[in-house]
């Protein structure tokens, strides 16, 4: 749920820089020399208003996060899908070091996020820590000492009217969990015996285990979070969400 928190934040920066936007957003211009401060400010002006969301700008909200859908899969490994997965304890995310390049449209962003919990639904097939593993069903998750990074590349293009429009070229994210525990119900058809070995062996061996699936994870949430960022600017000119002024 890392990845969740980054790419709402990464909108919530671009948003803030939006002309004719509500009053609780602290608008930053283009041209401030100390517009990664201002864009900081911002984020914690508007982090009580992230927390129940702000449906008429697009935001949702971050308590609980909701991630509807999510493919992880592997030529011949493993094939991993989650949906409905509520994240608890996103919002309270801290900023560790936001870095802007308007000239060259890159945007860099790292956060701390103290503990998540997560609930949903799971399907997975393939192998894990060299166990065949299969199953569908509910699935709870704890993690703490969590802390994330996304590298985003934007450009310009042009509309039918000729202005310029923020799009986002590239989306790059990287993941890491301190320490976390996982349940998986319902694995090998409710065969109660070989899911309890299997979750034991999975929270046994959890850093080996994130660290087996986390390119499928990291690579399948920047794709869906680059068609999101993308359309959370696509209304937006440029000189709307960046003024010089």
């Amino acid at each position: 749920m890392i990845p969740l928190t980054i790419a709402l934040l990464l909108a919530v920066v671009t948003r803030a820089s939006a002309v004719n936007l509500p009053e609780y957003i602290h608008v930053c211009k283009r041209r401030d020399p100390n517009v990664e401060n201002c864009i900081s400010q911002s984020v914690e002006h508007l982090r009580p208003y992230l927390v129940k969301g702000v449906p008429e700008r697009n935001i949702p909200s971050l308590e609980p996060l909701l991630l509807k859908e999510l493919v992880a899969a592997e030529g011949t490994g493993i094939r991993i899908s989650a949906r409905n997965v509520h994240a608890y304890g996103a919002s309270d995310f801290t900023v560790k070091r936001l870095k802007i390049d308007l000239d060259k449209l890159r945007f860099e962003v790292d956060i701390n996020l103290p503990h998540l919990y997560i609930d949903g639904m799971y399907e997975i097939a393939g192998r894990v820590l060299l166990l065949p593993i299969s199953g569908t069903g509910p699935m709870q998750g704890n993690f703490t000492q969590c802390t994330g990074a996304v590298r985003m590349q934007g450009a310009l293009r042009k509309d039918k009217a000729g202005e310029d429009h923020l799009y986002y070229s590239d989306f790059r994210m990287k993941i890491s969990i301190g320490k976390g525990n996982l349940r998986l119900e319902n694995l090998f058809g409710g065969e109660r015996t070989l899911g309890d070995v299997v979750n034991a062996a999975i929270n046994n061996n959890f850093d080996a285990f994130i660290r087996e699936l986390k390119p499928l994870i990291e690579k399948a949430l920047s794709e869906s979070f680059l068609e999101i960022s993308n359309r959370i600017v696509e209304p937006f000119t440029y000189k709307q969400l960046f003024p010089d002024n």
